[in-house]
């Protein structure tokens, strides 16, 4: 079996190339990323064909299709998390780089895609009740990322009417975390404040936030296991992926060694405002409500259709990234999906 994945060198793609490595299945493995990881900066790394490629170049299709004719799947993880106060260039490489990755597709005729989207596809749900795979996809008002999400869908939604024997895998991950992108995802939350974060051997005194705020996470393993048992069953449809358990706020203070102070969702949304504009973090407003807002997911589908179980703990998960920031652990390049 040859795999394609694209954004490979970002914190699902490690994990991916991990997972594909070990797999008896699969013979060859063809990395895309903007920039091509340097020889020894991980041994997963070294297991692919690489090509350097950006997605939202005019001629990304055509080149793309070249690269993946013969493949039997396509992974697409390539994705601009943050806008970084440039929407635009946001939205090209989401939403017109998804759009080249089905038209190179379509040319190769390759007939499997797993695409990585989110948790924040769906519409706000009810506080602390899972939802399925068929909860609206409606996305999360005012959030860039949310929107992308949206939109990506409802282009392979047309994909998929438009090419009948084209099947397209969705996976729905809450937020993605794994300790060797600790500092990467450290810097991509806290921006300028990041050094602090390490100064306090990871530990977060306190947690100022709403009490609605429940959160799920995942760990990248988990993911790529799903994303691994999708292209090897060559299925179809949606499949939520997370860990247990669900962390409530005090939980979450817990484990990053401080405690929980409870404030309004709107005190949260001003302090990211005044912090975005002064460019001394990353996070816009919208980000406090995908965590407010987004639903917790019921991963039933995944387990029972493709056998996936999660390997990890979700509280372990997050003490494991504060022991990985006080110890300044990172990753060779950043995780760009």
């Amino acid at each position: 079996m040859r795999v394609v994945v694209t954004g490979a060198t970002g914190n699902v793609g490690t994990a991916l190339l991990r997972w594909l490595a070990d797999a008896p299945d699969v013979d060859s493995v063809v990395g895309i990323a903007r920039r091509i990881p340097r020889r020894g900066a991980d041994p997963a790394y070294d297991r692919a064909d690489w090509h350097g490629l950006d997605l939202a170049d005019p001629d990304a299709a055509d080149r793309l299709a070249t690269i993946i004719r013969g493949a039997d799947a396509v992974v697409h993880l390539a994705w601009r998390i943050l806008a970084d106060h440039d929407r635009a260039a946001q939205a090209r490489t989401n939403r017109e780089g998804t759009a080249a990755v089905v038209r190179a597709m379509r040319q190769a005729q390759v007939r499997q895609l797993v695409y990585l989207s989110s948790a924040a596809v769906y519409s706000p749900g009810p506080t602390g009740v899972p939802v399925s795979e068929t909860w609206p996809r409606r996305g999360i008002p005012g959030s860039s990322y949310s929107a992308d999400k949206v939109v990506v869908e409802d282009m392979l939604d047309r994909a998929e009417a438009a090419t009948p024997d084209l099947r397209i895998v969705r996976v729905r991950p809450p937020s993605v975390l794994q300790p060797s992108a600790a500092r990467e995802v450290t810097g991509m939350a806290l921006g300028r404040f990041a050094p602090v974060a390490r100064l306090l051997r990871g530990r977060l005194p306190l947690l100022p936030l709403p009490f609605r705020s429940i959160t799920q996470v995942v760990a990248a393993d988990d993911v790529a296991d799903l994303v691994g048992l999708a292209v090897r069953h060559g299925g179809a449809g949606a499949y939520n992926v997370a860990d247990d358990p669900v962390l409530t706020p005090a939980e979450l203070a817990r484990l990053l060694g401080g405690r929980h102070v409870p404030v309004p969702a709107a005190a949260v949304r001003a302090v990211l405002g005044v912090t975005f504009r002064l460019r001394l973090q990353r996070l816009d407003p919208s980000w406090a409500d995908l965590l407010l807002d987004t639903p917790v997911l019921d991963c039933t589908r995944a387990r029972t259709e493709l056998g996936w179980r999660p390997h990890h703990d979700g509280r372990t998960l997050v003490t494991q990234m504060r022991q990985a920031v006080a110890a300044g652990t990172g990753a060779s390049t950043p995780p760009l999906g």
